[in-house]
């Protein structure tokens, strides 16, 4: 049964707009001023991935299991590259499964808080970053290292994903940040980005220097946009892929859940997610490429080309308000109907498969890049099929803004879901609320993120202090 808030549903007034961008900024900017003031430690450069020899799969692992960790390494975090993050973080190469169900490789970047005691049992939640990139320069496993350099700055576009690292550090939680995308690019592909999450969850859980509890860890998923759209497919494949994990409840802000949708942005500041879309299918369907290229007028190739190689601000500062149907030969209904192009996007709508998890779906209704009705949708086939859905309807957040916005209520759900004997969540429920950091806890509740970013980013601890 659905419960609906009544709050006014008319198109929200730019200086709610203006409110909501305002306090997003200011969260961002007083972090970056704050953790500005620490000296940077040098660090040696980190190697691009194609030169790194440790993103490379070693003989014979196709035999090993999904999710086996195939090497380890200890690494270094920072913000903006240079300032060093006040935690514990390794990568591990693990054994997964591709879009063609053959086995593949991918890597996930895992964290303890500073100093916590590795024999202590604690939740694992897998965030998933929205990097929205057809190149695995801009993975995280790459972005997020100290001494990644330019490149990995380039690759940083959002303050509030370091912000929600230290959220979820602060619960004295480990996390598992993976390369959901693989080592291809594939961003907008169906179920391959579940399976890459899934597996990046057993590998966090059976690496030893976590010292998680196995498969009986308690574990969430929280992703935003493209990373909310790969946390879908971790949902629907959950079930038949990897039943044995504990998961206690996902999280999803504004998921891509049709790709098609995007093409509404087609000439607006958002309009690189076409790019962006296509470029990864490109990489990952050669019968689409062959049918996309067939179409695509030389400069829409030459764009498409560049497009894979450049991570998502580089792509969406020069590709705004780019018309898509000036590169093409058709026009874009005709290219839609195209066989081997239409089969491949119906294949990325999410809601045919039902999660099992506990999930917490949450929506800007005046989102410019991913309408409020592909959403709308989603929650509705999902319950329909008996999920757990809670859905927030956010009336003040655009998609910039509701990372921000949207954060403290969402760590407020995980923290409710990873409590020891947490109830199970049942049934469905669809709130509209004028925004979800109206309500007075969430508000506290962000404080304190910002809070401890800004000390865990100064080099004092973030996690609980453990007795």
């Amino acid at each position: 049964m659905s419960v609906i808030k009544g709050v006014p549903t008319g198109r929200a007034r730019p200086g709610l707009r203006a409110v909501a961008a305002a306090v997003t900024v200011a969260f961002a900017v007083v972090t970056a001023l704050l953790t500005g003031a620490v000296a940077p430690a040098p660090a040696a450069a980190v190697p691009l991935t194609q030169d790194d020899s440790f993103y490379r799969p070693p003989e014979g692992f196709e035999a090993q299991a999904p999710g086996a960790i195939l090497r380890s390494r200890e690494v270094h975090l920072a913000v903006l590259t240079v300032l060093p993050l006040n935690v514990r973080s390794w990568q591990l190469l693990y054994r997964t499964t591709d879009l063609d169900e053959q086995p593949t490789v991918a890597v996930t970047t895992v964290i303890l808080p500073a100093g916590a005691d590795p024999n202590r049992a604690r939740p694992l939640v897998s965030l998933q970053l929205y990097y929205d990139s057809a190149s695995n320069d801009c993975s995280p496993s790459y972005v997020l290292q100290q001494g990644s350099g330019l490149p990995g700055l380039e690759g940083i576009h959002s303050q509030s994903e370091l912000i929600a690292i230290a959220g979820l550090i602060s619960q004295g939680w480990a996390i598992s940040i993976p390369d959901y995308e693989g080592l291809d690019g594939h961003l907008t592909v169906p179920k391959e980005p579940g399976y890459l999450i899934l597996d990046g969850v057993r590998a966090a859980e059976g690496f030893q220097p976590l010292g998680l509890n196995g498969a009986d860890t308690p574990v969430a998923l929280w992703g935003y946009s493209g990373g909310g759209m790969g946390s879908g497919w971790a949902a629907e494949m959950q079930p038949t892929y990897a039943p044995e994990l504990n998961v206690k409840g996902i999280a999803l802000g504004a998921p891509t859940s049709d790709v098609v949708s995007l093409l509404h942005v087609n000439g607006s500041m958002f309009s690189s997610l076409i790019g962006i879309g296509i470029s990864s299918l490109r990489k990952a369907f050669p019968d689409f490429k062959q049918a996309a290229d067939r179409y695509l007028t030389p400069e829409g190739r030459a764009l498409m080309d560049r497009t894979e190689r450049q991570c998502l601000p580089r792509n969406a500062l020069t590709q705004m308000f780019v018309d898509y149907g000036r590169m093409l030969t058709i026009p874009i209904p005709d290219f839609l109907q195209v066989p081997e192009i239409k089969k491949v996007f119906e294949s990325t709508v999410l809601g045919r498969t039902i999660p099992t998890a506990p999930i917490f779906l949450y929506q800007g209704v005046f989102d410019e890049a991913v309408p409020v009705w592909t959403n709308d949708r989603l929650s509705q086939q999902w319950c329909a099929g008996g999920a757990s859905v809670i859905y927030k309807r956010d009336h003040l957040s655009e998609h910039l803004t509701l990372p921000s916005l949207g954060m403290a209520d969402t760590l407020n759900w995980l923290k409710s879901r990873l409590a020891p004997n947490a109830p199970d969540q049942f049934g469905c429920r669809t709130d509209n609320v004028v925004s979800m950091l109206a309500d007075f806890n969430a508000l506290l509740t962000q404080i304190e993120i910002n809070l401890n970013a800004t000390f865990g980013a100064l080099g004092f601890p973030i996690g609980p202090r453990e007795r």
